[in-house]
C-alpha cells in the first residue's frame, strides 16, 4: 500500500509535533508566596485561637486583629484540547428509495337526483391511488375542493364530461366518463 519512502515523512513530522506541544505547555509548579521584609505578613484566619467572649466590650469597640486575607496571583489558564467522547448511534436499515406507483383513477356513481321538472344533478365519487398523495381533482379543468361532485344536467340526457387528477408528485390522469341521464321518476 504506502511506501517506507513515504512513512518517513510522515513519522518525522508526528515527532516535531508531539515535541512543539509538549514544550509550549509546561506545567511548573508555582510556590506559594512569601512574605519579604517590609511586607505586611497575613495572618491566615484559620491559625488564631478563638477569642474568649468577655463582658467587659461590646463588639462595635472590638478593633480586628487580623487582616483578611489578600487574593494571590495565579497563572492564567490556557485552552487544551480535550475530545468529548460522541455517543454510538447504531447503523440504521437501509430502505430502498420509495417510488410513486403509477397514478391511477377510478370513479363511482353515488347517485342521480331530480332537482326539479327536468333538471338532475349527478353526485359522482372519484377514487385516485398511487402516486405520491396529495391530490387536486379536476372536473373539465375546473379545480373542485374534494373529491366528491355534484354536476348539473338534465333528465333524459348523458352527462359525459372528464375527470383529471394530478398528484403531487405531478403525475396527471385524464379519465372521460360518460353516465346516462336517466333520473328517478317523481313521487307524488
Amino acid at each position: 500500500m504506502f511506501s517506507r519512502r513515504l512513512l518517513w515523512p510522515v513519522l518525522v513530522a508526528l515527532l516535531v509535533i508531539a515535541s512543539a506541544c509538549s514544550s509550549s505547555n509546561p506545567q511548573s509548579p508555582t510556590a506559594p508566596p512569601t512574605a519579604t521584609a517590609g511586607s505586611p505578613s497575613t495572618v491566615s484566619t484559620a491559625t488564631l485561637a478563638p477569642a474568649a467572649p468577655t463582658n467587659t466590650a461590646t463588639s462595635a469597640e472590638l478593633a480586628p486583629t487580623a487582616e483578611p486575607p489578600q487574593p494571590t496571583e495565579t497563572s492564567t489558564p490556557t485552552a487544551t484540547f480535550t475530545l468529548t467522547p460522541k455517543p454510538r448511534v447504531p447503523a440504521g436499515t437501509v430502505r430502498p428509495r420509495q417510488t410513486a406507483a403509477p397514478l391511477n383513477v377510478t370513479y363511482q356513481v353515488i347517485e342521480i337526483k331530480r332537482t326539479s321538472d327536468i333538471q338532475a344533478t349527478l353526485i359522482l365519487k372519484v377514487i385516485a391511488t398511487g402516486g405520491s398523495g396529495g391530490y387536486r381533482y379536476y372536473h373539465d379543468d375546473i379545480q373542485q375542493p374534494s373529491a366528491t361532485f355534484n354536476i348539473a344536467g338534465t333528465c333524459g340526457k348523458p352527462f359525459v364530461h372528464t375527470i383529471k387528477v394530478i398528484s403531487g408528485d405531478g403525475q396527471t390522469v385524464a379519465l372521460p366518463y360518460h353516465v346516462s341521464g336517466v333520473c328517478p321518476t317523481p313521487t307524488p
